[in-house]
This record gives structure tokens, C-alpha cells and sequence, in this order.
């Protein structure tokens, strides 16, 4: 819950040191509220305050240290100085009776004191805690003969009680100005600590979340071996052992769990087996280093019955599609030269056997044109498998794409499973964000796509395959080999045919196509008036970007055929489209590209592609070029 900023209160205890404080307030720039009050009037004005708000109050001393002692809060006190002191001391330099000088608990500086002397005053200092105390000490200045006295209104008022003739000492404007300066700092302060605070806050309840709502169980230990963390399966799983388990010897909760051995070796151990309370579980043991020296071993465990779970939910997602393809050329639409250019290179492919991959931004229609190929393909009447690699869980990777032999781990169909390569035989399979693939299995990937071949878990003989790979990814797979995240090998052997997926915004007024299909299939039952206002509405988008492509333009239609179906008006429902849009992208929309043509021709674009990778982005640029450009280009006869 975020903190509420605190706010600044001046608490004057007079009239006049509060009118002198406010253009001394303007001075400054600060918002500061101020109130008149004094001792216990304070003390329940500031409790009424700090119900509305966190307050950070100002107050001369004796108001200031009643609201410490009270309330027990921070209160920026209004020096008092000696020079506060002069100007009533000047009206009594011919006095020689008796001066008292009233104060709240502070000792008259020894600078006051001098003053008097060389005046040649007789003073005397009274101090007091509260109004009662204040009263007793007026008292006993008139009993010692005083003659006048000086100090605040606390004083002052018990005085005139007592006809003690009374000079008030007001704040100076220095004091008041240096009390305003250290309010200033100490509310920036306190704000950037609650910021700091919450954004704390926010970080441990997100990694308190992360430990408690994941499926593994979790348990850290320390460089003793002492337990010093555990979430809540984990604590599940180490019963029948009594809580609290924080800071006890891991070995004396749950023995044989290999965890001090890793925290001596400083090895990761990953996908071991071991059996704990008669559950066989899957455990991972990776060592915390902290400059070096090894601090603690945190440890997963999750029930092989819980992976096998898994394992059949996601297979069931996997093929919830089926295994045929729906798509086909014709189902893509629009005329713009950009995507006109990718289904020509897609058609001419399609034919081929060799592996092709499929570049584009994110909801720009890749698996469209996966399903395509594969329709205009020699292998049409064969399975179209898909696979999503970022939804695969990375225990299960290996298993579900090579499959598994008979009895290979407890809980194993009986004779083994096909894996997806196997299912995919004599097709075509999809390998969707292929640029998400741990590396780890970019290797047996590899492997498939030179050899033919697979090799389930746990077997030792090979399986050939007949499959032909498509792959698609929006990211750039030469800057991740570049960065070691993807191997090269594998990334030549991907991209031997590559076709760039324009995203929407390279493809002219073809959103408008799209949109009416897409209009058509969710307003099936319309008027020609609410159809024609839905065109108007999306034909004065032509400027905008389309950021979240297809994707996004599909939400859009449904927004705008929604709000025109219930009678919104036009007008309206643009102006609200726009918004939506607009502050959805983080800004404004901008023209669309428009470029004087290089003398390029198709040979070139197409020796840049080449070095490219296929990256359509960085081809243009090292043509100094623009994509509509390239795909101009690329349209012309050789």
C-alpha cells in the first residue's frame, strides 16, 4: 500500500508570528498550512491533522517538545535566539527592578545573560513544562518583586492574570526561516525513505509471492547449512518435522538432501531424483555465490506425479488445434506490396523441402503463413504440428519433443511415448518463438535437422523422421548468436529459406481489409448505417502504427462494432478510439514513412537480405533505405 506523503503544519502559538510567517512561507516556494495554537490546543489540533493526513509539524519550543512528548512525533523546532530577546530588552534598559524571564524548560544562554549585565539589568530566569507549571512560576516572580517580565504567550497570558507588567519575545525572521529550510529537507527525506519503503515493500511481497505460488517446493540454506528459507509447499513437504524450520541444520530437518554437500563443492546438481517421506521427487541444487565464496544452496523439489500432470495438460494445449492445418494463402489478405512480397517468396517455398524461417514482430500472422506453406505443400495431406517453445516447461522440453522409452522414469506410459518430431512425421512441424529454445536443447535440435533422426529419453536406438521444420520468432536469432544465446550452426541450418511478415503499419490501408473480415465475422447481424459509421471511424486511423498488429487490430474492431452497436455516437466513439490507441502506443501518431528511392535494384536488396539473415530492418538500413522501399524493390523483374 503506497504511504501518504506527509504535509508540512506550522503551529503558531500567536497571531503575529503567524502573519509574519506566511510571506516568508511565499518566499521560500513551500506549501505550508498554518494554524494558531498553543500547548494542549496544539496537542489536539495536530491529533485532528494527523487523522487527515501525515503531517510534519513546526512549533517554537514549548509547543514542540508538548507535541514530542504527547503524540510522539517529529517536530521541527523554531529557534530561539538571544537576538529575539533585544528589542524588548531596549524598552527596559532604564529599569532596575527585577526582570523575569519565562521560558519552557531551556536555560537562558549565557549570550542573554551578558546582555543583561552590560545593561546592567537585574534578571532572573523562570522555566516551566505546561501551562500549570507556567502558572506556578509567574507566581513566584511576583513574589520575588519582579517588575517585568519577558518571554512567550503562555506566560503572557498568566501575567496579565497577575498584573506582572509583560513584554512578549516574538521569533525573528531569521528563525523562522531557518525552520522552514529544515522542514523543507526532512519532508524531502521523509519522502524519498516511504518511497523507498514501498518499492522495498512491493520487492519482498513479489519474491514472497514468487516462493509462495510457484509449484516447486523451495528451501535455502545459509553457508552454515542452516535453513534460511522455506515457502509453503516446502514446509508441506518437510513434515512430518515441526516448525518452525528457519535456522535449523537442514540435515536435522530433512537428512540425505546432498545440499551441505553442494554448498562444500560449489556445484550445481540439476534434474536429480531422490526420495523424500516416500515421494520421488525431481531436485535441483544450484550453490549462491557472493563474491566468489559460496553463501548458501537454494534447492527446488517438485513430485514427479505433479511433472506428469503437467506433461498431460500441456501435451492436451499442444494439440488442442489438432494436428491439421487451416490456413491457407488465400485467407491472408491484403494488396500492399509488403505482404503481397511475403506470400510470393511463401508460394515459392512451399514446394521445398528445405527448412524455412518466418521473421516478424509479434501478431503479425506467422503461423498464418506456416499453415499456409504447409497447405500449398507436398506434405498438405500429412500432420501440421505446432509448438509454442515458450510454453514448454523445461523439464518436460526434452521429453515432449524427443518423446520417452519404456519404464524410463517412474510414472512412464507403458512402451513409451512419441514425441512431437515422431507425431510430425511425414508433416510439417512448427516450431513458433523458436528464439526462446534453452540452449540446451538447440543441440539435439540440431541434431534432428542433420541427421533425420531422433532419440527418445532413456532409449539408446534411433528413430528416423520425415519432417519438414518451419520456424518463426520476432526476435533478431543473428544478434542472439552474437550474444551466444542461440548457436550458429543451428541458425545456418534454420535459415536456409527466410521470409520476412511485415507488421501492419509497413502495409498501407491493408487494416482496413482486415478489419471488414474481421468486422464481418463478429456483427454478423448489422444495419448498413452502423457498418458504414464502423468504416469512417477506422478510415481516419490511417496514421497509426498498429503496434500490437493483427492482434491488436482485432481487439480494435470489436471496441468500435461494440460501442457503434449500442447506439454511441460516431464522433464519440472515434475520440475515444483515438485515446485508447494513442496513449496504448506512448505517443502520438506519426505520418507514415515516405522516402525518395535510392538507385537500388532488386540484386542488391536481395545480396543485403542475404547478409542480412533475412533481418528486412537491417537490410534497408544497410541500403540507406526504407522497408517499403526494400519490398519495392523486391517486386521488380530482374
Amino acid at each position: 500500500m503506497t504511504e501518504r506523503s506527509p504535509k508540512i503544519c506550522l503551529i503558531s502559538p500567536t497571531e503575529n508570528l503567524a502573519r509574519r510567517a506566511k510571506p516568508l512561507i511565499m518566499r521560500r516556494g513551500m506549501d505550508v498550512r498554518v494554524e494558531v495554537a498553543e500547548l494542549e490546543a496544539a496537542v489536539a489540533l495536530a491529533k485532528r491533522l494527523l487523522t487527515q493526513n501525515d503531517y510534519l509539524f513546526i512549533s517554537r519550543r514549548g509547543t514542540r517538545d508538548l507535541l514530542r512528548k504527547s503524540l510522539n512525533i517529529q517536530v521541527v523546532n523554531i529557534p530561539g535566539e538571544a537576538s529575539d530577546y533585544i528589542p524588548a530588552i531596549q524598552q527596559l534598559r532604564h529599569e532596575r527592578g527585577l526582570i523575569a524571564f519565562f521560558s519552557f524548560e531551556e536555560e537562558i544562554s549565557n549570550e542573554l545573560r551578558t546582555i543583561c549585565y552590560l545593561l546592567d539589568l537585574k534578571m532572573k530566569h523562570y522555566c516551566f513544562s505546561d501551562s500549570l507549571s507556567c502558572q506556578s512560576a509567574v507566581q513566584q516572580a511576583v513574589a520575588d518583586g519582579a517588575a517585568w517580565g519577558l518571554g512567550g504567550v503562555v506566560s503572557e497570558r498568566f501575567a496579565k492574570l497577575y498584573d506582572l507588567p509583560y513584554l512578549r519575545v516574538e521569533s525573528s525572521d531569521t528563525s523562522i526561516l531557518h525552520a522552514l529550510d529544515t522542514a523543507q529537507q526532512l519532508y524531502v527525506t521523509q519522502q524519498e525513505n516511504a518511497r523507498q519503503q514501498e518499492q522495498l515493500q512491493i520487492q519482498l511481497e513479489r519474491y514472497q509471492n514468487i516462493l509462495d505460488y510457484t509449484h516447486d517446493a523451495i528451501i535455502a540454506i545459509d553457508e552454515n547449512g542452516r535453513i534460511s528459507t522455506t515457502n509453503q509447499i516446502a514446509e508441506q513437504m518437510l513434515r512430518p518435522a515441526h516448525p518452525p524450520f528457519a535456522g535449523r541444520p537442514i540435515e536435522e530437518v530433512l537428512p540425505n538432501t546432498h545440499l551441505t554437500g553442494v554448498l562444500q563443492t560449489g556445484e550445481a546438481e540439476i534434474g536429480q531424483m531422490m526420495n523424500i517421506h516416500g515421494t520421488l521427487v525431481s531436485t535441483n541444487r544450484v550453490p549462491i555465490r557472493v563474491g566468489g565464496q559460496v553463501k548458501g544452496v537454494v534447492a527446488t523439489f517438485q513430485d514427479i506425479k505433479t511433472l506428469q500432470t503437467a506433461e498431460r495438460n500441456i501435451r492436451i494445449k499442444l494439440h488442442e488445434k489438432g494436428l491439421v492445418a487451416k490456413y491457407r494463402f488465400s485467407d491472408i489478405l491484403g494488396q500492399s506490396p509488403a505482404i503481397l512480397e511475403a506470400k510470393r517468396l511463401s508460394e515459392n517455398f512451399a514446394d521445398s523441402q528445405f527448412t524455412v524461417m518466418l521473421y516478424g514482430e509479434s501478431g503479425t500472422g506467422k503461423e498464418m503463413f506456416a499453415q499456409s506453406i504447409h497447405n500449398a505443400s507436398p506434405r498438405r495431406d500429412g500432420p501440421f504440428v505446432a509448438i509454442n517453445c515458450t510454453a514448454l516447461n523445461r523439464n518436460l522440453l526434452e521429453s515432449e519433443l524427443f518423446g520417452y522409452a519404456d519404464s524410463s522414469f517412474t510414472g512412464a506410459r507403458r512402451g513409451g511415448k512419441a514425441g512431437l518430431f515422431e507425431t510430425a512425421h511425414g508433416g510439417t512441424i512448427f516450431l513458433d518463438e523458436i528464439g526462446e529454445l534453452p540452449l540446451e536443447f538447440q543441440a539435439p535440435l540440431l541434431r534432428v535437422l542433420q541427421e533425420k533422426e531422433v532419440r527418445r529419453v532413456g532409449d539408446d536406438t534411433v528413430i528416423p523422421v520425415d519432417i519438414r521444420i518451419i520456424g518463426a520468432t520476432n526476435r533478431d536469432l543473428l544478434h542472439l548468436v552474437e550474444e551466444g544465446r542461440f548457436r550458429r550452426d543451428l541458425y545456418y541450418r534454420l535459415n536456409v529459406l527466410s521470409v520476412l511478415v511485415p507488421p501492419l503499419r509497413e502495409r498501407g490501408d491493408d487494416y482496413l481489409e482486415i478489419a471488414r473480415a474481421i468486422y464481418d465475422r463478429v456483427m454478423p447481424q448489422r444495419s448498413a448505417d452502423e457498418r458504414s459509421a464502423f468504416f469512417r471511424v477506422l478510415g481516419r486511423c490511417r496514421s497509426y502504427a498498429w503496434p500490437g498488429n493483427v492482434r491488436e487490430l482485432t481487439n480494435t474492431v470489436e471496441r468500435v462494432s461494440l460501442l457503434l452497436h449500442r447506439g454511441s455516437p460516431e464522433e464519440e466513439v472515434f475520440q475515444s478510439l483515438k485515446m485508447n490507441l494513442w496513449r496504448t502506443a506512448g505517443s502520438a501518431p506519426a505520418a507514415r514513412e515516405r522516402t525518395t528511392d535510392p538507385a537500388t535494384d532488386k540484386s542488391d536488396v536481395l545480396e543485403a537480405l542475404r547478409r542480412s539473415g533475412g533481418n528486412a530492418s537491417r537490410a534497408a538500413k544497410d541500403l540507406g533505405i526504407s522497408r517499403s522501399t526494400l519490398y519495392r524493390r523486391l517486386k521488380q523483374d530482374p
